[in-house]
């Protein structure tokens, strides 16, 4: 079977240049490209939320701002999931409704990525919960607990990618989040009898992944 190398995150997700510490697995080939389309409207979708607009000028998100003006009927599909609700006063206000399998799709392939380089072993079947959250909308008391990383008492296995970050502190925060690229993307992956992977992407959306093993 043929393969190649990938970044964990989707380099899409990130801004240029690239971080040195970026984590790179070796995926099957033709796997990995039936993603890019969805990758592709993953940031675009985030980049217009977050800019607000479709506008490939306003676009804070360099892939996002490429996307939106190179391809028109991605454009036009993203501003076909904005939505305009207004209050019994009349105040508006915009929200957005995603394809919410194709963003899954993207995150559900990233959380394998993780749990394949910080565990050396694949996260196997389909995780049996996947959730995907704004943060701004999530109550203080959920922020707290999803903030709140516990790596538990027991050590990783040796050699390891987490037994030498929990060992060394390499790219670690000690909150025990890992950080890739600063307010771009945060991750973190627990091992306590179940792989839970959660995500921090822009500072805005919240995401976590669990497979049982």
């Amino acid at each position: 079977m043929e393969s190649n190398l990938d970044h964990v995150p989707s380099k899409s997700i990130l801004d240029r240049p690239l971080p040195d510490n970026v984590p790179t697995i070796r995926i099957c080939r033709s796997c990995n490209t039936t993603f890019s389309n969805d990758e592709e409207y993953f940031v675009a979708f985030l980049g217009s939320v977050l800019a607000g607009s479709t506008d490939p000028d306003q676009q804070v998100i360099e892939r996002a701002e490429k996307a939106l003006r190179n391809n028109d009927r991605l454009r036009q599909e993203i501003e076909a999931q904005f939505r305009v609700e207004e209050d019994a006063d009349g105040n508006g206000w915009t929200t957005f409704v995603p394809n919410i399998l194709r963003v899954q799709n993207v995150i559900v392939k990233n959380a394998r990525g993780h749990v394949l380089f910080e565990h050396g072993q694949p996260a196997r079947g389909e995780p049996v919960r996947v959730a995907i959250q704004p943060i701004p909308v999530l109550q203080p008391e959920a922020v707290d607990a999803f903030e709140h990383i516990d790596y538990g008492p027991g050590w990783p296995e040796v050699g390891s990618r987490l037994m030498t970050r929990l060992i060394t502190g390499e790219d670690m925060r000690p909150d025990g989040w890992v950080i890739v690229q600063p307010d771009v993307y945060r991750f973190a992956v627990v091992d306590d009898g179940q792989f839970t992977v959660r995500t921090v992407i822009r500072e805005y959306l919240a995401t976590e992944v669990i497979w049982d093993h």
